[in-house]
C-alpha cells in the first residue's frame, strides 16, 4: 500500500503537467464573426472625457512609433467621439539563450472607445512575422494560428505543439496591455480623488 501510495505522489507533478492552464484552455481566444477579438470593459467613477484624456495618453506613451516598429503608432484619435485606435508592432520571445532567439513580431490593433464611467478596450488584427531573418519568414494570421481549433490538441487538453506558443504568449501579451491600462487609469482616479480630499 505504501508503495501505491508513493508512486502515485510521484506521478502528481507529471498528472498536472498535463493538464491545460484554463486561462489558455477552450474559449481563451475569443472568436467573434470569424475574427479574433479580445475585449475588456474597463470602469471607472469619471466622465467620458477624462476617461478619453487618460487613455489618450496613455497610447501616447505606450504607441511610440520607432524606426525599426514603424507600424506602431496612433492610427485616430477622435476627440469628438472620444475613440482612439492604435496600431501595435512588438516582438513576442518564445525563448532566448545564449545561442538562439526564438521569437515572433505580432502586429495589433487596439480599440478604445470612452463612455461615462466606462472604457471598451479592443485588441485585434493581430498577425505574425515568424522567424523572419529566415528567408522572409512565415505570416500567420491570428484567426489561422491561435484559436481552439489551433492552438489546442484535438482533444482540447493541451497547447498545440506548433502552435500553443503563439497563443499563450498572445494572451499572456493582451492581459499585460489591458491590466496596465486598468492600472493607469485607477491610480489617476485615486489620485484626483485624494488631490480633493486636501483641497
Amino acid at each position: 500500500m505504501k508503495k501505491i501510495l508513493f508512486i502515485w505522489m510521484m506521478l502528481l507533478p507529471i498528472v498536472g503537467m498535463s493538464q491545460i492552464n484554463p486561462k489558455y484552455g477552450v474559449g481563451a481566444v475569443p472568436v467573434e464573426n470569424g475574427r479574433v477579438i479580445f475585449t475588456k470593459v474597463i470602469e471607472a467613477p469619471i466622465s467620458a472625457q477624462e476617461m478619453y484624456k487618460i487613455a489618450k495618453d496613455w497610447a501616447t506613451e505606450n504607441f511610440k512609433q520607432e524606426k525599426e516598429m514603424p507600424n506602431r503608432k496612433i492610427y485616430e484619435a477622435n476627440d469628438s467621439n472620444l475613440e482612439i485606435i492604435a496600431g501595435g508592432e512588438e516582438f513576442i520571445v518564445f525563448t532566448a539563450r545564449a545561442l538562439s532567439l526564438d521569437r515572433t513580431r505580432v502586429y495589433y490593433k487596439m480599440n478604445m472607445t470612452c463612455h461615462d464611467k466606462q472604457l471598451t478596450a479592443r485588441i485585434y488584427d493581430i498577425r505574425y512575422w515568424y522567424e523572419e531573418e529566415r528567408n522572409g519568414g512565415q505570416k500567420y494570421k491570428a484567426e489561422e494560428w491561435i484559436t481552439d481549433e489551433m492552438g489546442l490538441n484535438k482533444k482540447k487538453t493541451k497547447l498545440s505543439r506548433m502552435t500553443g506558443k503563439f497563443r499563450r504568449k498572445t494572451i499572456d501579451r493582451v492581459e499585460e496591455l489591458f491590466t496596465d491600462l486598468e492600472m493607469t487609469i485607477s491610480r489617476k482616479v485615486l489620485k484626483d480623488i485624494l488631490q480633493e480630499e486636501k483641497q
